[in-house]
């Protein structure tokens, strides 16, 4: 009770400055947020550092069951993403409140299932609080949290005379040693900038214009990193948005325990949302968020532990389908689901009935390991032809309309069982019901606000 008054205080104080005023209330709400780890059903599993052994992270397949899952629960770092969604990479206007009611269904989804679900925020925050007291616990992991908190806060201090100027940084980090881990991370959440000017002796010497460049797409937890047969591979965003993100993943899974085994640098830009695991074959969209140079900094540091790599190029590169997760998705080792416009349909005669749209045929490059290395073995194999001939699976067409309600994300829990979103047409979930999976389908009408569903929000660091 004492903090959310002293938070009143601050905001009175600020009152003349609107957006200083928006920010102080998102800061205050962070610690009294109705999904903090306190109140959110427990279906989260606790975190401990290095809770994560060798061996425990990795993924051949789409279709094993999943028993490790990273998410964020989604904070007031999207309140600003929310009064202007395009800016922030979102599709449209929606609830915060609503999508973390229905994140942390999601969540109880999962757990109910046998997944061990790790918020990134518990992740952060591990260590960092003393059980008894809930006071700040003295020791590495807050000194972790401490040194990326004081990164990510930045005073501007251009405005002020040189030795007020000079004593800042010292005053920052004191400001930084005082404040609780929830409040912290909350600093990282919101990467705050504050552009200080002095008052000439007036009150506390100074004013200041409050900014921030909160990580508003963080809930997205695929597209950081990819997770291979070998490991985690750390990415590089294609949009400047996101750029920080990066940043925070790995330090928390750092905290697991886990050294990524590659991290793309330069030009590369890869995205999680381009990659899903087929077995002893590897798929790697390259499109619109993921490129070649990615593709060739994987293919040569053999990050993937397959025996195939198979390059799905798509030259379309429509924001609406920006991942090869949003336009395909594996169910089962022989059962998947794809765009109908992206497949030749046929009769049982094998006559097509349908044609695919030409423009939006995305084509296969084919790497096999020999000697060690990868080598091309295969160009511009029709992505279906791939699919059906090689991997031999049976594709069932998705409509437009469905796929535009995020039909396809969904996330795999196991062989045919998977947890997909509400709202598509009851012919699709009739398909998918005669071909004997086990879909449970969940209101996500808020998390989709964002430009993403159930697989994007995921990231599934083990499968067996």
């Amino acid at each position: 009770m004492q903090q959310k008054d002293d938070c009143l205080i601050m905001a009175r104080r600020v009152c003349s400055q609107t957006l200083a005023v928006l920010l102080v209330v998102m800061f205050c709400r962070a610690a009294d947020s109705a999904v903090s780890a306190e109140i959110q059903r427990e279906c989260q599993t606790a975190v401990t550092a290095n809770m994560l052994t060798p061996g425990m992270v990795g993924s051949s397949a789409e279709w094993l069951d999943a028993k490790t899952v990273v998410v964020h629960t989604p904070g007031d770092e999207i309140f600003f993403g929310l009064a202007h969604p395009a800016a922030a990479l979102f599709e449209r206007p929606f609830s915060m409140e609503g999508a973390r009611s229905e994140h942390s269904n999601f969540i109880c989804q999962m757990a109910g299932n046998g997944v061990r679900v790790l918020r990134l925020v518990d992740i952060l925050l591990a260590g960092t609080i003393d059980d008894k007291t809930r006071a700040p616990k003295p020791g590495p992991e807050l000194n972790g949290l401490r040194t990326i908190a004081l990164e990510s806060l930045r005073y501007d201090t251009k405005a002020l005379p040189g030795k007020l100027a000079a004593d800042q940084a010292a005053y920052k980090k004191d400001v930084i040693n005082k404040l609780h881990p929830r409040e912290l991370v909350s600093i990282i959440m919101q990467q705050p900038k504050i552009s200080l000017h002095s008052t000439k002796g007036h009150n506390t010497g100074l004013k200041a214009v409050y900014t921030a460049d909160p990580v508003m797409n963080l809930y997205f937890m695929r597209d950081q990193v990819i997770t291979t047969l070998k490991g985690l591979v750390i990415g590089h965003f294609n949009a400047s948005q996101r750029e920080l993100e990066t940043k925070i993943v790995r330090f928390a899974y750092k905290k697991l325990g886990i050294t990524p085994v590659y991290e793309v640098s330069g030009t590369a830009r890869l995205e999680g949302g381009d990659f899903i695991p087929a077995g002893d074959t590897a798929l790697i969209g390259q499109g619109l968020r993921t490129n070649a140079e990615a593709v060739r900094q994987m293919l040569k540091g053999d990050v993937f532990g397959t025996k195939r790599v198979a390059v799905v190029k798509d030259t379309w590169k429509n924001q609406d389908q920006m991942h090869l997760d949003t336009y395909f998705n594996i169910i089962d080792r022989n059962l998947a689901v794809i765009v109908e416009e992206r497949v030749d349909q046929r009769d049982s005669s094998g006559k097509i009935v349908k044609a695919s749209d030409p423009v939006k045929k995305s084509l296969v490059d084919l790497y096999e390991m020999k000697n060690g290395k990868y080598a091309k073995t295969g160009s511009d194999i029709p992505f279906q032809k791939f699919l059906e001939d090689d991997l031999k699976m049976k594709l069932i067409p998705v409509s437009n309309a469905d796929q535009l309600k995020y039909g396809i994300n969904f996330v795999s829990l196991g062989a045919k069982k998977v947890l997909a979103i509400d709202g598509v047409s009851s012919a699709y979930k009739e398909r998918l019901a005669a071909e004997g999976v086990d879909a449970t389908w969940m209101n996500f009408s808020n998390l989709i606000g964002g430009y993403g569903a159930a697989h994007c929000t995921t990231q599934v660091i083990r499968r067996e």
